[in-house]
């Protein structure tokens, strides 16, 4: 009787190494954009400037926002919808029920992001993309041109929804919730002193009360959906796994989106420098429903600018490296988190609400140096993460070998592909 197929955890062999480059690098994005919320408030995020007022802080968060801020997670995104379809090519070749197991790589995920968002920092991102998985499982049958028409129409909410409020904001029927409040710089300073005064259970009830608070934003999980089903597209339609042939369409891609995000990210920067917070006007509404369109333009412009560096010999041995952290991307995403806030929280240094986003490029650079050193580190020891071959042991109800030249229990297609 012939064995029954199971699903599991890709093999190095199966892995794209593109993919593992760019997730690692987007890692380095990713810490970038929440350093603020590392050593500040939660809070204060889309408003640093009303407790760092010196030129170099200004310069380094006006920096962030021009090149960094929104664009790795949107990638990151856009990878997630990309593994979704290697997952479901990998199950299809293997003959594995898809639903089998996809459901409870999400529900680990879920339960990752709950200890992460209470126990360790509010800003956590893994429950909203869990929630964003979720949703995408309808998409799973769908063809190719209904992905890129709903990705279109969520695209547009904030456009469309900025619109209406901005009307509505400038008619006689404006709810009063509309009406600007001023910032509330004693509960910043009350929360800055929790978690650079307080006790370990202080620390803990505030966090719980920051990680209620930032619930809401679960709600992104619904226009996440239209990064991940772009990454569904672009795996369906081949690009990947044939960057060679589409080498042309890459560098126009390259050539348009990097000045014409530039440009969009830095008004969007500018006018969050130079208005006042809260401020209503059309320049600040402008910058509202432009600020997720631009950020996905230069991200397309990032991506198209790697894959094209990735293609030349030496280039693609400088990038190498990166791999390791896109390989251990969900460990050292944690750590990040683990790290950052023993740093600046009371647990040791208490400097949090001391530095600002000047001094915080240190750390940034500091920290995900020593990940890319200790990702290619633990990659000679062993074949996965340490959360990496947890979620693998939850998700397909079998923890694999994890140790380096350990054999697989189970064949592999030749064609199989690597899971994001």
């Amino acid at each position: 009787m012939p064995p029954q197929p199971t699903a599991g955890p890709v093999i190095p062999s199966e892995r794209i190494l593109f993919i593992d480059v760019v997730r690692g690098m987007a890692l380095f994005g990713i810490l970038a954009a929440n350093m603020r919320a590392f050593f500040a408030p939660l809070d204060a995020y889309d408003n640093i400037g009303v407790l760092y007022h010196s030129h170099a802080d200004l310069l380094a968060q006006a920096f962030i926002d021009t090149f960094i801020q929104g664009k790795f997670i949107s990638i990151f995104s856009f990878l997630f919808g990309l593994g979704f379809a290697i997952q479901m090519t990998r199950a299809e070749v293997r003959g594995v029920r898809f639903l089998g197991f996809y459901p409870r790589r999400l529900l680990a995920l879920a339960l990752f992001g709950l200890i992460h968002g209470i126990f360790i920092w509010a800003g956590d991102i893994l429950l909203t993309y869990a929630f964003s998985g979720a949703i995408l499982l309808l998409f799973r049958n769908r063809k190719q041109n209904t992905l890129l028409w709903w990705a279109g129409g969520l695209f547009s909410l904030p456009i469309v929804l900025g619109t209406f409020f901005f009307g509505l904001y400038h008619t006689r029927f404006r709810p009063h919730w509309m009406n600007p409040q001023p910032t509330d710089v004693k509960k910043l300073y009350a929360v800055i002193h929790i978690y650079a005064s307080g006790t370990v259970r202080q620390i803990l009830a505030q966090n719980w009360v920051e990680w209620k608070q930032q619930l809401p934003y679960t709600l992104f999980a619904i226009y996440a959906v239209g990064l991940f089903l772009l990454g569904m597209w672009v795996w369906r339609a081949g690009i990947v796994q044939r960057l060679d042939e589409y080498k042309p369409i890459l560098k126009r891609v390259c050539a348009w989106c990097i000045p014409v995000g530039l440009v969009l990210n830095l008004y969007v920067a500018i006018v969050g420098a130079v208005l006042p917070p809260n401020t209503v006007s059309f320049f600040a509404f402008l910058a509202g429903i432009l600020h997720f369109l631009a950020s996905h333009i230069l991200s397309a412009g990032y991506l198209s600018g790697l894959a094209l560096l990735f293609m030349q010999e030496n280039w693609r041995r400088i990038l190498l490296p990166f791999a390791a952290v896109g390989r251990l991307a969900l460990t050292d995403y944690l750590l990040q988190s683990v790290l950052c806030t023993l740093f600046f929280y009371h647990y040791t240094t208490g400097l949090y609400g001391r530095i600002g986003p000047a001094l915080g490029l240190v750390p940034t650079v500091v920290l995900y140096g020593a990940q890319v050193v200790f990702s290619n580190w633990w990659l000679k020891r062993y074949r996965f993460g340490p959360v990496e071959w947890l979620w693998r042991g939850m998700t397909y109800g079998k923890f694999p070998a994890m140790r380096a030249g350990a054999l697989e229990t189970a064949p592999r297609p030749a064609d199989s592909v690597a899971s994001a």
